[in-house]
């Protein structure tokens, strides 16, 4: 049996991010880029008006002010996406919008709110500046520059950039192709009619859901009865994807058979059982480069040890450096009794009041209710060593309800 520390290092040690593949640019939001990106191009292309206004000489309008404005004649007007046909020259300006390219011979814009039109002409009473209100070529981007790094997670931003310098494949990491399996003779499919004896199969739909909010790519193979060959069998197929993970069928019960039949067909394991609760009875091996995973079979206790040990392998697998979820620490509501020698991850709520979080538990901390873990938005952690967590304590809180913040450590 080994501590929880010492499981997650085990785990990642044996788990290597996946090659890259090129995708379609929005498929690629939200995943971890696999290439350096250069500009192919400069952003913007052409020198243009951040403003509605005028494209002026400088030196025609330096000296122009509310008391001695100055009037020029307007060539043409050109929107965005028209380029100007004449060059300003002086005593003249040209009527511009915003993003339209400069005209030859300008240098400057006038806003137009400093302006007033009439007829043909345009009396100008305040500039900004020589210069002023042009976006010169490549400001934003210029050509060969790097723009992004391999390993940068893609943010909506990022997805923008590689747009503008025309860029509509880009290479990452590879999504993991995740097998999962429900191990046992009680188990039911969720639309079959409820048996006496018979519980529905939530782990696999747990799970499931656990692995495609980080990314991955989950396929359900069903339930597996308790035989040893049929599991044998049914872990061979699912080592065509690149993770297995199972639930069930990992203690010491004559009926619990996941550990050999892993054997059977070559998984060598790495760890089996951890010091912690829910989750004590754990597996974890390799086929080949192929991480495999034996989780408990109460649902909470399979729950908690993906998000332990599965997620941040699975994260790691697709180019992410950090993989643990965060951690605070929160005030203890009400007094905890643990067992001592086991790192125990206890269901809370969490509140905030003047800056400071406070963390209660959800109640019965039993492993086979899910419910509880739903009401969570933390787990509180309760080291080895410690049998009470007193009241008015500071305990240490995964936090569960996280937005997408990730720690690059385990941090409890």
């Amino acid at each position: 049996m080994v501590s929880v520390e010492e499981a997650s290092r085990i785990i990642l040690r044996q788990v290597s991010p996946l090659p890259g593949e090129e995708v379609a640019l929005l498929q690629a939001a939200g995943r971890v880029l696999f290439e350096n990106v250069r500009a192919s191009r400069n952003v913007p292309p052409f020198a243009n008006s951040a403003m509605d206004g005028y494209a002026v000489r400088w030196l025609d309008v330096a000296r122009a002010s509310a008391t001695d404005p100055v009037t020029l004649s307007v060539l043409e007007d050109v929107p965005a996406g028209y380029v100007a046909r004449r060059r300003v020259t002086k005593g003249n300006a040209t009527r511009i919008m915003t993003g339209a390219p400069v005209p030859r011979g300008a240098d400057a814009i006038v806003r137009v709110e400093y302006t007033e039109f009439i007829g043909d002409r345009v009396r100008i009473s305040r500039v900004d500046g020589q210069g002023s209100h042009i976006r010169g070529i490549g400001e934003d981007i210029q050509k060969g520059r790097p723009i992004l790094k391999k390993g940068k997670l893609l943010t909506s931003a990022d997805i923008g950039l590689l747009a503008s310098v025309g860029k509509s494949r880009v290479r990452v990491y590879r999504r993991p192709t995740v097998a999962i399996i429900s191990t046992g003779d009680e188990l039911l499919e969720v639309d079959d009619s409820p048996q006496p004896g018979k519980i529905v199969n939530s782990n696999s739909y747990t799970l499931s859901a656990a692995v495609q909010e980080i990314g991955a790519v989950p396929h359900l193979l069903g339930i597996v009865r308790d035989k040893r060959k049929s599991l044998a069998s049914a872990f061979k197929r699912a080592l065509h994807y690149d993770v297995v993970i199972t639930s069930g069928g990992v203690s010491v019960g004559d009926y619990d058979l996941v550990k050999g039949a892993l054997l059977d067909v070559g998984v060598r394991m790495a760890l089996w059982r951890v010091a912690q609760r829910p989750g004590h009875p754990f597996a974890f091996g390799r086929m080949g480069s192929k991480p495999v995973f034996g989780l408990p079979g109460n649902p909470v206790s399979s729950a908690v040890s993906f998000l332990l040990y599965a997620r941040p392998a699975l994260l790691k697998m697709m180019g992410y450096k950090s993989f643990f979820l965060p951690v605070i620490h929160a005030t203890l509501e009400h007094e905890i009794k643990k067992t001592k020698g086991l790192k125990e991850f206890i269901r809370c709520c969490l509140r905030e009041d003047d800056g400071r979080s406070f963390a209660s538990s959800t109640g019965t901390q039993s492993s086979g209710v899910l419910h509880s873990l739903s009401l969570a938005q933390g787990l509180i952690v309760g080291k080895e060593e410690e049998t009470l967590l007193p009241k008015g304590s500071q305990v240490p809180v995964i936090l569960l309800r996280h937005q997408g913040l990730l720690s690059g450590e385990l941090g409890f």
